[in-house]
């Protein structure tokens, strides 16, 4: 059944509910800037783009949560002002009337360390770790991917994780800048310091996840701040082990829908198997009097999301067992 047929076949449905998304905020109370691709960057307005989102999803009354997608102030904010700019976002964001679920990307961890940031996060996290699930409704299960947990920002210098990460990159990148992909080719280019990995202990979470998931016959949404798909992403934004994951995901056909940011321009694809990755677009990068949010109506059969401004509007169905 195509799309038209699929519009018309849901049209008076009500979702089962929806929810509110924004992704790189990346505040910081410094002038305007560019990234080292040149893009203009609006640290002072980003804050007003939040503040404009939360104002929206208030209005709505009906969204069920709010997630964020990571990277909240910027690395440029100056170190002394991080614990307070870090706290003054989380503000904003808490005056949504609604749970908010937050994702750790580089920019937060540049910042300040794991033990200080997942507690103003409220992340209940076991050793630091930053991944979690929850189930707003029974016929869905969210799953967020902490993306930096094999990382060499965030933990402490001397950790196992931050050595493992440090070991990994002196044989992928040869590079004296590890944030540099000079010389490498093609998806290579994801071997970056402010990139990371999903862990061996955090992929066997996610593979008890996913079966659980499947027996409860839940659909599932896999949150990362990193994208999982070279389609929808450039390259230099990548997972590290983004190919190892997805080859586990694969393994179930309760997983229709991976969101992800970091990748500021936006981004969007269908894989093989039929999953939507939808990469959205930051709320860094949106001049005066301008936004990037949006919010997502979640149906049996598909998430529709609708963007704000930079952000794009996209219609996601699924795709039926019939069809795969």
């Amino acid at each position: 059944m195509g799309s038209a047929n699929g519009l018309i076949a849901t049209e008076g449905k009500q979702p089962l509910f929806s929810f509110g998304l924004i992704s790189d905020v990346q505040y910081a109370d410094i002038p305007d800037g560019r990234s080292f691709l040149g893009v203009p960057r609006y640290y002072r307005h980003s804050i007003l783009v939040l503040q404009r989102a939360v104002k929206e999803w208030n209005t709505k009354k009906s969204h069920k949560f709010v997630i964020n997608f990571g990277d909240i102030v910027d690395g440029y904010c100056p170190k002394d002002q991080s614990l307070s700019t870090v706290k003054k976002i989380v503000d904003e964001f808490e005056m949504f009337n609604g749970p908010v679920y937050h994702l750790i990307g580089n920019h937060c961890l540049y910042n300040l360390p794991r033990r200080k940031l997942l507690p103003l996060l409220n992340i209940q996290s076991f050793e630091s770790h930053a991944y979690y699930d929850f189930s707003p409704v029974p016929e869905y299960r969210f799953v967020v991917l902490d993306g930096y947990d094999i990382s060499a920002i965030g933990w402490p210098q001397d950790h196992p994780k931050t050595l493992e990460a440090l070991k990994f990159l002196r044989e992928k990148n040869p590079n004296d800048d590890k944030n540099s992909p000079t010389g490498l080719v093609g998806l290579e280019r994801r071997f970056l310091m402010f990139n990371g990995a999903v862990g061996k202990e955090q992929m066997e979470w996610l593979s008890s996840v996913l079966q659980e998931a499947t027996k409860l016959k839940q659909k599932v949404v896999i949150c990362c701040h990193l994208p999982l798909d070279p389609v929808a992403s450039s390259n230099e934004a990548l997972l590290w082990n983004y190919d190892e994951v997805m080859n586990l995901i694969h393994r179930y056909t309760c997983v229709k829908l991976c969101l992800s940011g970091h990748d500021h321009k936006g981004g969007y694809s269908i894989d093989s198997h039929g999953i939507h990755h939808r990469v959205l677009e930051a709320a860094l990068e949106c001049p005066a009097g301008t936004d990037a949010f949006g919010y997502a109506e979640v149906f049996d059969d598909r998430i529709s999301l609708y963007g704000t401004d930079r952000m794009q509007s996209t219609d996601m169905y699924f795709r039926s067992s019939a069809d795969l």
